[in-house]
């Protein structure tokens, strides 16, 4: 997500979150509530605003916060695993093309039924054109899914089907090795026909006119301040919820982070930049918690290759790589952002191809690459396009993720970096704030601009089918008929070797043969909680916060 999905998936630069939870008390395992808590508890946490409350429309991770508390599918995470939720069982096929999953006693907060036709009337939404979902592909795993987006098949042909108020049937179109923890991710919440109908165009802007299945209910969303929400008292697991309220805050500026949370008025944020170290130093005196580890998500610079919208240049292979290898990723991640890990692959670290770590058996494919001179590789490509070879005499625009202090900061370094090492000449675009970057990517009203996103599920098919020709979330506008053809073969390629080779293949075509993208770090997690925050986790996949097992002791 626009993060993966990170971004997952795009989540602005200021929001690298965790997920590993390190030095908080509490349940470890998520599965037992924290006892003591005491009534009226809150819990105020650190987020940019949310882009929709409309899972089928929903991208980016800040939307997901408010939607993973608030909503519920047939699964759940809980401690990056798949657990039961609505879905109380389910059986697979031998061949591993019919899912059936019986649904348990669910109410909505209206105390209406949740059933098997919520779903189907769900999944088919998102794949529906009219819909205009960015996530559409991710439901092509179902049978005639794509053909459905495309006008090539009938809604009802679509492989999945309520047979009765309990029980979903899903047929895939191919064996889906992952497709589990699909079923956990917040965009394959059900919905209620008759609360989306009424509201129209208008459905997942105002939380009042909705319903939720999920451990809360959204209360009011104020668009640039924040989001509140309350116990739902109608969740069939209502028991195991201690918190009675909350607040997703918005606070960009880390500073105005950093105070809020010195003196109490938030309980968790994230921090970049030189607040980090004093942050940590604090965190081993004792003064609160705090959670580092890695995370699979990727940030990376994307170039905007629809000539139509954007700079020529950026049409040429040579162009975009000039770019990629001028960029210091060490310096960066060590001296300018201090988070991260430098990268020169698009998947992360961490990720998992069958029982293989994906990177451990895959090196990184812009090393091969490394030793080539930028302004050399741009100069040649101006003489592709039959232009003037001289660099200083074009202009590219970067579009940085916010107006914040850090994002100007962030936007200079890369200026300073394609000035200096290429020659070309490089304007600093604005963007309000992170939804207005998003607004403006998803248009494409951009030539370059930093992107990110995170995993939506543990396989390196979550970042790899993003580049496809057509895919809503590749802003980008990369195409390229062979690695297309690879994400085909892939999905139908049931022998995980074969797949991981299929997985290096698109990389290398992506990352150091066309550059598509220009890889830039991973994401590492890094939070800071109050000592009297128990059990809150930090999923790797989804929302950046899992507050279903979460209490306040001690406050």
């Amino acid at each position: 997500m626009k993060s993966k999905k990170f971004l997952a998936i795009l989540l602005t630069a200021t929001m690298l979150l965790s997920t590993a939870l390190v030095g908080c008390g509490g349940s470890s395992d998520g599965k037992k509530p924290a006892e003591g808590g005491k009534k009226g508890q809150s819990i105020t946490l650190i987020s940019s605003d949310a882009k929709t409350l409309d899972t089928s429309k929903s991208t980016d991770q800040m939307s997901f916060n408010a939607i993973n508390a608030s909503m519920e599918g047939l699964t759940r995470y809980n401690n990056d695993k798949p657990e039961k939720a609505i879905a109380e069982s389910w059986e697979q096929s031998k061949d591993g093309l019919k899912w059936t999953f019986k649904l348990r006693d669910a109410k909505w907060s209206d105390g209406k039924k949740v059933t098997a036709k919520d779903f189907e009337y769900a999944w088919k939404r998102i794949l529906n054109p009219k819909t205009k979902a960015q996530y559409a592909s991710f439901m092509f795993v179902l049978k005639n899914g794509e053909k459905f987006y495309e006008g090539k098949a009938k809604e009802e042909e679509v492989g999945v089907k309520a047979i009765d108020d309990k029980t979903l049937e899903v047929t895939l179109e191919n064996p889906t090795p992952y497709f589990l923890q699909l079923t956990a991710f917040p965009l394959l919440s059900p919905l209620r026909q008759d609360i989306v109908e009424a509201a129209g165009d208008k459905y997942g802007t105002d939380p009042s006119k909705m319903v939720f299945d999920g451990p809360f209910v959204l209360e009011k969303w104020e668009k640039g301040s924040k989001i509140t929400f309350n116990k739902n008292e109608k969740y069939w697991d209502k028991d195991t919820v201690k918190l009675d309220k909350g607040t997703f805050q918005v606070a960009e500026e880390m500073p105005t982070r950093y105070q809020m949370f010195t003196s109490k008025q938030i309980d968790g944020t994230a921090i970049t930049g030189e607040y980090v170290q004093k942050m940590k130093d604090e965190a081993k005196a004792g003064k609160y918690d705090y959670v580092e580890s890695t995370d699979p998500t990727s940030f990376y610079m994307i170039m905007n290759q629809n000539g139509e919208k954007a700079n020529k240049l950026l049409t040429n292979s040579k162009i975009r790589l000039a770019l990629s290898l001028a960029i210091d990723r060490e310096s960066y991640v060590n001296k300018v952002y201090q988070r991260g890990f430098a990268s020169n692959g698009l998947i992360p670290t961490g990720m998992v191809a069958g029982e293989k770590v994906y990177r451990d058996v895959v090196p990184e494919p812009l090393k091969s690459v490394a030793n080539k001179d930028p302004k050399a590789l741009f100069i040649e490509g101006l003489k592709e396009l039959n232009l003037d070879p001289n660099p200083s005499k074009y202009t590219l625009r970067y579009l940085p993720q916010g107006s914040a202090t850090s994002d100007r900061a962030y936007a200079e370094y890369f200026q300073n970096q394609w000035q200096s090492k290429i020659g070309v000449n490089i304007k600093v675009d604005s963007a309000a704030d992170f939804s207005d970057y998003l607004k403006k990517t998803e248009e494409g009203n951009f030539e370059i601009a930093m992107s990110g996103w995170g995993a939506d599920y543990n396989d390196p098919m979550a970042f790899i089918e993003l580049f496809t020709t057509g895919n809503g979330n590749n802003n980008g506008k990369f195409s390229n008929a062979e690695y297309d053809k690879i994400v085909k073969d892939i999905k139908k390629e049931p022998d995980m070797n074969k797949r991981i080779e299929l997985y290096k293949r698109a990389e290398q075509i992506l990352v150091s043969e066309q550059a598509g993208i220009a890889p830039v770090f991973y994401k590492d997690k890094r939070f800071f909680t109050q000592k009297y925050v128990k059990g809150l986790q930090f999923p790797s996949f989804g929302g950046l916060y899992e507050l279903k097992w979460t209490s306040i002791e001690g406050k």
